[in-house]
């Protein structure tokens, strides 16, 4: 068995048993299922923001039309990866579940915004007006019920995707320090 294969099959056991082990973790004591996620913003310099997640640090910057020093991508860029990677990552987990092999997973993924909104130039709204995206999957995997599966659970499963499609409440303070 080639090297290849050998990784290949211990990433699908790694996911399979980490998934499995949530999932029983989360039978035996429900309250383990509600997780929250943290991040905190700092801004910079001029429009360039510092990100800590967890023990990771992202930055997000505007390119220069925007007044920024393109070091980063834009926090509507950083939407759109985030909704690619989580499909990606719900496409090999369930595939994993599944047992589809999957030899790669690319999400492209295109959200048009009217800059008039972001700018006050226009009462229109300031966010996406629509997302679009193709996903393509590299496998071998030939049962159209299984594949069915797959696509089923990329589009029902996906916590960016749910997030994106249904109004989450969102509430907020402002503190201003003098």
């Amino acid at each position: 068995m080639s090297r290849e294969i050998l990784q290949e099959e211990a990433v699908t056991d790694r996911i399979v048993s980490s998934v499995s082990a949530l999932v029983q973790q989360i039978d035996v004591e429900p309250t383990t299922a509600h997780a929250t996620f943290r991040a905190s913003a700092h801004l910079n310099d001029g429009v360039l923001s510092n990100i800590s997640i967890r023990n990771f640090n992202v930055v997000s910057d505007e390119p220069p039309v925007l007044g920024g020093t393109d070091k980063g991508p834009n926090p509507v860029e950083l939407i759109l990866g985030a909704f690619g990677a989580c499909q990606e990552i719900v496409i090999a987990a369930y595939a994993a579940v599944l047992g589809i092999k999957i030899d790669s997973v690319n999400v492209d993924v295109r959200g048009n915004l009217d800059l008039r909104g972001f700018l006050n130039i226009s009462p229109v709204r300031p966010g996406f007006s629509d997302i679009v995206y193709t996903t393509t999957i590299k496998t071998s995997e030939t049962d159209k019920e299984k594949l069915d599966q797959l696509v089923y659970f990329a589009l029902n499963r996906c916590p960016v995707l749910d997030i994106l499609q249904n109004p989450v409440p969102v509430k907020g303070t402002f503190e201003f320090i003098h």
